[in-house]
């Protein structure tokens, strides 16, 4: 019995960010564009409910949460502050605040709206090809942190350097490897 849950344990631990599948359905959903105030993700460690607060506020606490934890250490299968791969730290970033994702990068694509890069904004995840450029699988997630016009800033879980932020036009490894992004539909996930 051991030796069975160990092989299930490595099975799930080799998977993460490996084998995807790309998710070709498009339909657009768009947020609620009013004004809000920026809440420090300390601010979510008191008793606040963030249930009743807005969707994009909300977004802002994900981001602020994600940004303090630039230079976490990547580990594969990580889904915690002592390591993160790239799907296990756009989970933990969303789970803090009550939005529970799924591990793996293709599921998280499954119950989200796929979106034109051009309509990206800050909250959304961003799916890229892994090492081998010629596959339309899904091998790297990132979550959207700031939109520009033809550019955007995205914070993700790397295997060379960790939880880093960088700009998805600085390099070419990621424009060659894009493949798709997409919006939750937080209210509708959110516990």
């Amino acid at each position: 019995m051991k030796k069975l849950a160990l092989a299930l344990f490595v099975i799930l631990l080799f998977t993460a960010c490996t084998k995807r599948s790309y998710i070709s359905t498009e339909v657009i959903y768009s947020l609620d564009d009013k004004p809000v105030d920026i809440i420090s993700a300390e601010a979510i460690e008191s008793d606040k409910d963030i249930t009743n607060i807005d969707e994009q506020e909300l977004i802002n606490l994900v981001i602020d949460y994600a940004k303090s934890l630039v230079g976490t250490a990547y580990k594969w299968g990580g889904t915690t502050p002592a390591g993160f791969d790239c799907s296990g730290f756009v989970q933990h970033v969303y789970k803090k605040f009550g939005v529970n994702l799924p591990r793996m990068p293709v599921d998280m694509a499954a119950i989200s709206t796929k979106i034109n890069r051009q309509n990206i904004r800050k909250g959304d995840i961003v799916y890229f090809k892994g090492s081998n450029i010629n596959s339309a699988e899904i091998g790297h997630v990132a979550l959207i942190i700031t939109d520009y016009k033809d550019d955007f800033k995205m914070i993700h879980a790397t295997t060379s350097k960790g939880v880093i932020i960088n700009s998805f036009s600085e390099y070419d490894y990621w424009k060659l490897r894009y493949l798709f992004a997409t919006r939750l539909n937080i209210k509708e996930i959110i516990n």
